[in-house]
């Protein structure tokens, strides 16, 4: 890979953004029951119907449904500490898992509004930077 950035997952989110683009969560909704998934799915769980799932893009703002903060630095390299938790996506009706972004990992607490960016969230052994989606609070 000759480039500077790898996606932690593909299919999660579009990257890189074209000029003036925002980030947007890629989901889908089932069209017989409504659900919507993220990440996607190929079947739906609630009412098993198979290839009736349609691709949507999540709002980018929610609220915090649960969060905790890490005082320990992951696995995988995530330097701590670091907040990371649930955001309520009301507009699509769905709850996703995510990392939290800013100066302060105390201040993300349930109920406060999010919005959604795409940034590094931590780089490989070849100095690549791994890009991920992360949600910041609404000022």
């Amino acid at each position: 890979m000759d480039q500077s950035w790898e996606l932690v997952q593909e299919g999660l989110f579009d990257y890189p953004l074209a000029d003036r683009q925002r980030p947007a969560l890629l989901a889908n909704r089932c069209n017989k029951c409504g659900k919507t998934f993220f990440p996607k799915r190929n079947l739906c769980p609630d009412c098993f119907e198979d290839g009736n799932l349609e691709d949507i893009l999540l709002d980018k703002r929610g609220i915090i449904y649960a969060s905790t903060v890490v005082h320990v630095t992951s696995p995988v390299g995530i330097k701590a500490p670091y907040a990371y938790g649930y955001v309520e996506i009301p507009k699509n009706q769905v709850r996703i898992f995510a990392l939290f972004t800013g100066s302060n990992p105390l201040s993300f607490i349930p109920g406060q509004e999010v919005e959604l960016l795409v940034e590094t969230v931590r780089e490989n052994n070849r100095g690549q930077k791994i890009i991920g989606y992360k949600f910041k609070l609404i000022s």
